[in-house]
């Protein structure tokens, strides 16, 4: 009986030491600041001015999103390592050319594989990759 008990309380530690663990308060209420976009066969994009780029989950559900000279907001859930954005509302200001607006936005959209490392954190989308730092 005394090894069974071993047994199942080992098995419980090492599923509850991922490399990666991953809890709600290590995101939330946090600026995150957008570094790179990567795309599978493009180069990496890297962001001039993190500053302009940011996510912010809300302890709420509701997310606020800086894209450059846009402002946009909407909703979100967590479910274990998948971030799931509700529909952006955005405002819709003119931002100058060369601007990662657009391309930012639709990366957020739907649902995305996360993981966070030190301060950084990583948003997987289909065949796209954002990096944020905070």
């Amino acid at each position: 009986m005394r090894v069974v008990l071993l047994v199942i309380l080992l098995a419980g530690l090492a599923a509850g030491c991922g490399d990666n663990p991953l809890r709600p308060s290590d995101l939330k209420e946090v600026t995150w600041k957008l570094e790179t976009i990567e795309r599978a066969g493009v180069p990496t994009i890297t962001v001039p001015n993190p500053d302009q780029y940011t996510l912010r989950l809300g302890n709420d559900g509701r997310l606020s999103v800086r894209a450059d000279c846009n402002q946009c907001g909407g909703t979100y859930s967590l479910e274990g390592d998948t971030l799931k954005v509700g529909n952006l509302a955005c405002t819709l200001v003119g931002c100058p050319s060369g601007s990662l607006d657009s391309a930012y936005g639709a990366a957020l959209g739907g649902s995305s594989t996360l993981a966070i490392s030190d301060s950084q954190l990583i948003l997987q989308n289909g065949g796209v990759t954002l990096r944020f730092r905070n």
